[in-house]
C-alpha cells in the first residue's frame, strides 16, 4: 500500500503521538478546533470536547494575553510567530511556561483560515522560568502602565479636573503599588492642599511647605524627589510621614513651566524605587499639566468669550445665555421677567465730533450708570456698539419695569463731572415682558421693536412691547432675504470661495474649505451669519447646504491633478443635513454627477452640528466613511466637538483645532494643549488642522507642536475656483517645512 499524504487520518494519527500540545483554532472567534493529547494532558482538560467548547483566550494566563496584540499582528502580517508565552493549567489554575510556534493555514484556495499551535513545556527549565516570569511580569505591568497613561491621556482632553485627579491618584497608586497616592496644590495660605488623594485613611487635608515636607521639598526644588527610607532622610522633615506609619515615597512636581503642584505616593514600608516607577509618575504628571494647560486656556478663552473687553460686562453671547434661563426660570416659577434694551441716543455724534476715546468713555460711563440703576441680581450686559440690554427676573409688574427705565433715563441725564468733557448721556430703552408662550428669541424680538417705538417717539423715552408694535425695516429685510436666497439658490447667484490648507510637512497644499458668499442686488454683501439665519428660520438651510455641496464638487473635479497630491474640498455640514436620513445617498448622487472620487471630499461636522454626532446619526456618517468621504470634526477644544466622540466613533479622520487655541500660540500652556490634541488625536489615527492662522509664530509654533495641516488668512486668504490651481502650484512641496507666500495687504 503506497503512502497517502492527504489521508486525515494519517495526520490525526502523528498529532495524537506528539509529546508536544498540537492545537488547531478557528482564525476569527478563537473556538477551539483540534487539541491532540498531549495538549489535553498538559492543560489539565477531560477530553476533545472539553476543548471543543473553548477559545484559545481561555488556554492563557494574564502574562500570556498581554502577548496577544504582537501574535496577532505577526499572524496578520507574516503568517507565523514564535517564541515564549504562558499557558494556564485549568484544573490548578497554575501556570506553564511554554515555547510556542503558531502559524495560519487556509482550507484550499478561498476556505477558511485556522490557527495552528505547536508548544512545548519549558516548566523543567527552572532557571530559564524565573527569566521568563520576570519579562512577562515586566511585559503585562509594560501594558497596565500603557493603558492607564491612555486613559488618562483621553482624561486630559476633555475631563475636569475633578474627574481626572482622582484617576490620577488611582493609577498611580495601584501601577507602583503602594499604601496612597495624593495630589497636592499650593494655596494662598502657605500649604500644599490636597486635592485628591487614594489610599489608606486618614486623608491628609494638607502638606507643609518648602523642606517641612517630602511634597513641599518637591515643589520648592522643582525636582524629582525619591525616599527610599524616611529614617536616613536628612533633606527634609518627615514627621508627618512618621504619623501616618509611612517609610517612603516618591515626589514629582506637576506644572510645566509653573510649579502648579504635587503627585505623591507613599508606602508604609522601605523601598528601592526603580526608574520604571519614576518614569511612570513623571508620565502622570506630564499628563496633568497638559490638562491643566488645557483648562486654563479654556478658562481664560470663555472668559475672554463671554466678556465686553471695553465695559468688562457680559457680551452678547452671555446675555442669549442668560436669557435663555432667566426665561426657562419664569416659565417653572409662574414669575415676570423683564427684558430692557437700551440704545444710546446720537452716539455718532458723540464719535464723529469727540473722538473714539470719548465715545469709548461714554459707553463706559452708560455700563456704569446702567449697573447702578438696577438690582444686584439684574443682569447687564452689552450687546455690541452702543446697545445694552438688562435681563431682569421677577419684576413683579409691568409699573416696576418702567419704573426702573425711568431711573435710567434719569441716572444717564445727569453729567459727570469728573470727565474732561462732561456730556450728558441720553438712551432709548424698549421694554418686553415675558409670557408663558414667550420664546427668548421673541422676547428680545419684542423689546427691539419696543425701542424703536422709543426713538420713533423722541430721544432719551421708552416704550413698553404691545402687540401692535412693527418694525418695518427689520421685518422687511428678513422677508427679503428669505424671498431673495430662494431666487439666489434657484438662479446660481451664490459664489463659493475656497481658502486653502496647507501640510506643515512641506507647505503643499492638500485640502480647500468652500466658504459660501452672497453678493445681494441691492442689500450689497451680506454676512454668512445673517444668510444662514435667515435660511434655518425658512427651511432653506437644506437646500443651501445641498447647492454647496453640489458646487464644490463641480468646481473642484476641474482643478488639475498630481500623483499623491490630489487636492481635496472640503464642505461644511449643517444639523438639518446630518439629521437626513438620505444625506448619505445624496452624497454618493452628487459625486457620481460631478466625478468627484470619494476621497477627495471631506465633510466638516460644524459647531452646531457636531451636536447631533449621536448614535441616531452615527449609521449616515459610518455610510459616509465606507463610501471614502474623509470626515471631519471642527471646532476642537470648544466643548461642541470634544474628542469623545473621535473615540466613540473612530470614523472621523481629521480634527480642526479651534483658531481660539491657534491665537494663543505661541506658550508654554496652549503649546502643552495642542500638543496634547495632536498625541490623542493620533492613537486614534486623526489628522489635525490648525485653523485661524495669522502669523508665521504661530504657523512655526504649530509645526513644532507636531500639527499636520493648517489654515488661515497668513497661509491664503480665500479665493475663487479658478485661482485654486494657481495656488497650487505656489504651493508647491518644499524640502524643509512650510514657505507659505506673505498675506496680501488689506
Amino acid at each position: 500500500m503506497g503512502f497517502d499524504s492527504a489521508d486525515p487520518d494519517l495526520w490525526r494519527s502523528v498529532f495524537e503521538r506528539a509529546t508536544d500540545l498540537v492545537m488547531v483554532s478557528d482564525f476569527v472567534s478563537g473556538r477551539i478546533v483540534f487539541l491532540n493529547s498531549a495538549g489535553i494532558r498538559l492543560v489539565g482538560l477531560h477530553d476533545d470536547a472539553d476543548a471543543r467548547a473553548r477559545t484559545t483566550a481561555e488556554f492563557l494566563t494574564d502574562a500570556g494575553l498581554a502577548q496577544t496584540p504582537e501574535v496577532e499582528a505577526a499572524l496578520t502580517c507574516d503568517g507565523h510567530w514564535e517564541g515564549i508565552s504562558e499557558l494556564r493549567h485549568f484544573g490548578t489554575g497554575a501556570p506553564i511556561p511554554v515555547s510556542i510556534s503558531t502559524f495560519t493555514v487556509r482550507d484550499g484556495e478561498a476556505g477558511p483560515a485556522v490557527i495552528a499551535i505547536i508548544a512545548r513545556d519549558r516548566r523543567h527549565r527552572r532557571t530559564h522560568d524565573r527569566r521568563f516570569r520576570k519579562a512577562l511580569d515586566e511585559a503585562a505591568h509594560r501594558a497596565r502602565e500603557q493603558h492607564a497613561l491612555a486613559e488618562l491621556g483621553q482624561l486630559a482632553v476633555d475631563a475636569d479636573l475633578d474627574t481626572l485627579l482622582p484617576a490620577a491618584t488611582g493609577a498611580a497608586a495601584s501601577l507602583i503599588g503602594v499604601q496612597c497616592a495624593s495630589i497636592s496644590r499650593i494655596t494662598d495660605t502657605d500649604a500644599l492642599e490636597v486635592l485628591a488623594y487614594r489610599g489608606h485613611p486618614p486623608q491628609p487635608r494638607s502638606f507643609a511647605t518648602g523642606s517641612a515636607s517630602q511634597p513641599g521639598y518637591a515643589l520648592a526644588t522643582g525636582e524629582v524627589v525619591v525616599c527610599p527610607n524616611r529614617e536616613q532622610e536628612t533633606r527634609f522633615a518627615t514627621t508627618t510621614m512618621a504619623g501616618r506609619g509611612l517609610r517612603s515615597g516618591i515626589s514629582v512636581p506637576i506644572g510645566d513651566g509653573t510649579r502648579w503642584g504635587v503627585l505623591t505616593v507613599h508606602s508604609a514600608h522601605p523601598r528601592d524605587y526603580t526608574d520604571r516607577d519614576v518614569a511612570f509618575l513623571r508620565a502622570v504628571a506630564a499628563v496633568l499639566s497638559a490638562a491643566i494647560g488645557r483648562i486654563d486656556t479654556e478658562t481664560r478663552v470663555r472668559q475672554q468669550s463671554s466678556r465686553d473687553p471695553l465695559t468688562g460686562l457680559p457680551n452678547r453671547t452671555a446675555a442669549y445665555r442668560r436669557i435663555t434661563a432667566a426665561l426657562h426660570t419664569a416659565h417653572q416659577d409662574h414669575t415676570l421677567l423683564a427684558l430692557l434694551l437700551v440704545d444710546l441716543d446720537d452716539f455718532k455724534v458723540v464719535n464723529d465730533s469727540l473722538g473714539h476715546a470719548h465715545g469709548d468713555a461714554a459707553l463706559i460711563r452708560l455700563a456704569e450708570r446702567l449697573v447702578g440703576a438696577v438690582r444686584p441680581a439684574d443682569t447687564v450686559a452689552r450687546l455690541g456698539g452702543d446697545e445694552f440690554v438688562l435681563v431682569c427676573e421677577d419684576i413683579g409688574t409691568a409699573d416696576a419695569a418702567t419704573e426702573l427705565a425711568d431711573r435710567i433715563t434719569t441716572a444717564l441725564r445727569t453729567p459727570d463731572h469728573s470727565a474732561r468733557t462732561p456730556v450728558p448721556l441720553r438712551a432709548s430703552i424698549g421694554i418686553a415682558l415675558s409670557d408663558p408662550t414667550c420664546t427668548a428669541d421673541e422676547l428680545i424680538r419684542r423689546a427691539d421693536l419696543a425701542m424703536y417705538r422709543a426713538k420713533s417717539a423722541g430721544a432719551g423715552g421708552h416704550a413698553l412691547y404691545h402687540p401692535g408694535d412693527r418694525d418695518s425695516y427689520d421685518a422687511d429685510r428678513v422677508l427679503r432675504m428669505s424671498t431673495d436666497l430662494r431666487t439666489a439658490l434657484d438662479r446660481d447667484q451664490l459664489t463659493l470661495l475656497y481658502q486653502p490648507i496647507v501640510a506643515l510637512r512641506n507647505g503643499a497644499v492638500v485640502a480647500v474649505e468652500a466658504l459660501v458668499r452672497w453678493a445681494h442686488p441691492t442689500l450689497g454683501n451680506i454676512s454668512r451669519t445673517e444668510f444662514v439665519a435667515v435660511a434655518e428660520r425658512t427651511g432653506l438651510i437644506g437646500p443651501l447646504g445641498s447647492w454647496g455641496l453640489r458646487t464644490a464638487c463641480r468646481q473642484g473635479v476641474a482643478w488639475p491633478t498630481h500623483p499623491g497630491t490630489d487636492v481635496r474640498v472640503h464642505v461644511n455640514v449643517s444639523t438639518v443635513q446630518l439629521r437626513d436620513p438620505i444625506f448619505a445617498d445624496q452624497v454618493a448622487d452628487i459625486l457620481a454627477d460631478t466625478g468627484l472620487p470619494a476621497h477627495r471630499l471631506g465633510l466638516e461636522i460644524s459647531e452646531t452640528a457636531s451636536a447631533s454626532v449621536t448614535a441616531r446619526t452615527v449609521g449616515t456618517l459610518t455610510a459616509l466613511h465606507e463610501m471614502g468621504v474623509v470626515l471631519l470634526l471642527d471646532h476642537l477644544g470648544t466643548g461642541h466637538g470634544p474628542l469623545g466622540y473621535l473615540i466613540r466613533y473612530p470614523i472621523f479622520d481629521s480634527l480642526k483645532i479651534d483658531r481660539s487655541y491657534i491665537t494663543a500660540l505661541p506658550g508654554p500652556r496652549p503649546e502643552a494643549v495642542v500638543t496634547a490634541f495632536v498625541t490623542i488625536a493620533r492613537a486614534y489615527g486623526a489628522t489635525v488642522i490648525g485653523n485661524g492662522v495669522e502669523t508665521r509664530i504661530q504657523l512655526d509654533t504649530l509645526h513644532a507642536c507636531g500639527c499636520d495641516l493648517a489654515q488661515g488668512s497668513y497661509l491664503a486668504e480665500p479665493a475663487p475656483a479658478d485661482a485654486i490651481p494657481a495656488q497650487q502650484r505656489d504651493h508647491r512641496a518644499g524640502t524643509d517645512g512650510p514657505k507659505p507666500a506673505p498675506p496680501p495687504a488689506h
